[in-house]
């Protein structure tokens, strides 16, 4: 058996994603005729942002007299940081390469689609791909210590005035760590049952005292965000604003003024794409895939580059096709395994 691997999955950028397929096989039920289509290479652009959000304690007046800090947050505030740029390269069903393809009767392959149609492989499993249907954005968030009054005792909330208030927090805390210290050094009536017994008090008193601080010195909440903008390489010409990046507001707009533009550009590396009168043999009897072209694709900021990657790109390819009877041979059918970003060929096995 011979097998083939072609130097066009270099340009693929295949990375270890499951993605979901469908399985379908030639028979009576069909005529013996298989429907796919050819992928349109589009690229996921993948904003990483960080909000931050900072408040001040209600004591934060007091933190350097009673806890000797003076690196506090004295006022709230909130802004953003761009954290990341990346490039993702995937394949969505083109409409206008769709095709119909008949098999002989006698040992008709089977196919595997992805969810959109697109042809993955023939008469073996497919390979794992970092395809993607629709662009989302993902929020992680990751929260600090917020200030709690539920750590307070009755004496304490109704001190009267928050200077008094702030003093006997500041005690609070200071009886907390000494308990932490006895309990550590064993200088304590009863020791806690067992290890697990032990943890638990001890991250207790970290919990309680990390929210007592938290009135003097603020705390910093950050939300980490994904943004995924969906571009069609083949219709970016020149360089012009994908979106812009405020400190304050985020990621906006490209007419929103209030950001910094974040800039797109694409060259055509290879354009193999052929002339009118090749164009129109391309759907002749046959399972047809793409040799595509390669681009490359640019992020900047300022005239300095941010992000940068060249691609295989299925609008800048040629599209041929194999004979089928290659695939329903009865000794020994072919198989065939595509990129699912550009309808490449990945692997054939004869």
């Amino acid at each position: 058996m011979r097998k083939w691997i072609l130097s066009l999955v270099s340009l693929a950028g295949i990375c270890a994603f499951a993605q979901e397929t469908t399985k379908i096989t030639a028979g009576k039920h069909n005529d013996f005729g298989l429907a796919y289509s050819l992928p349109t290479t589009m690229a996921d652009i993948e904003v990483d942002v960080t909000k931050i959000t900072v408040k001040a304690g209600p004591y934060y007046q007091y933190a350097e007299k009673y806890l000797g800090v003076q690196e506090i947050i004295t006022e709230d505030m909130e802004y953003w940081e761009m954290n990341n740029l990346n490039i993702r390269p995937v394949g969505v069903a083109n409409p206008d390469e769709s095709y119909l393809v008949k098999f002989k009767s006698g040992n008709p392959p089977s196919m595997y689609l992805s969810q959109e149609g697109t042809l993955l492989s023939i008469n073996r499993e497919p390979a794992m791909s970092n395809n993607a249907v629709t662009p989302k954005t993902t929020t992680a968030s990751q929260a600090g210590t917020t200030p709690t009054y539920s750590v307070l005792t009755e004496e304490q909330l109704t001190a009267g005035s928050t200077a008094k208030m702030a003093e006997m927090a500041a005690k609070q805390i200071y009886r907390l760590r000494e308990s932490r210290l006895n309990l550590v050094t064993g200088d304590v009536d009863q020791l806690p049952a067992d290890g697990e017994s032990f943890k638990l008090i001890m991250k207790q008193l970290d919990d309680q005292e990390a929210a007592l601080t938290a009135m003097f010195l603020g705390t910093t909440r950050k939300e980490n965000i994904k943004k995924v903008i969906r571009i069609n390489p083949a219709e970016k010409t020149g360089k012009e604003i994908l979106f812009r990046f405020s400190k304050y507001l985020g990621v906006v707009n490209n007419d929103n003024l209030a950001g910094a533009p974040i800039y797109i550009s694409v060259k055509v590396l290879e354009d193999l794409r052929p002339d009118a009168e090749n164009q129109k043999k391309k759907k002749e009897k046959g399972v047809a895939y793409v040799l595509p072209g390669k681009v490359e694709l640019t992020l900047s900021a300022d005239n300095k580059t941010l992000k940068s990657m060249e691609f295989a790109v299925a609008q800048y390819g040629d599209i041929i096709q194999f004979p089928t009877d290659m695939f329903d041979d009865k000794k020994a059918p072919a198989k065939a395994v595509f990129v699912p970003e550009t309808g490449a060929i990945l692997e054939v096995i004869q």
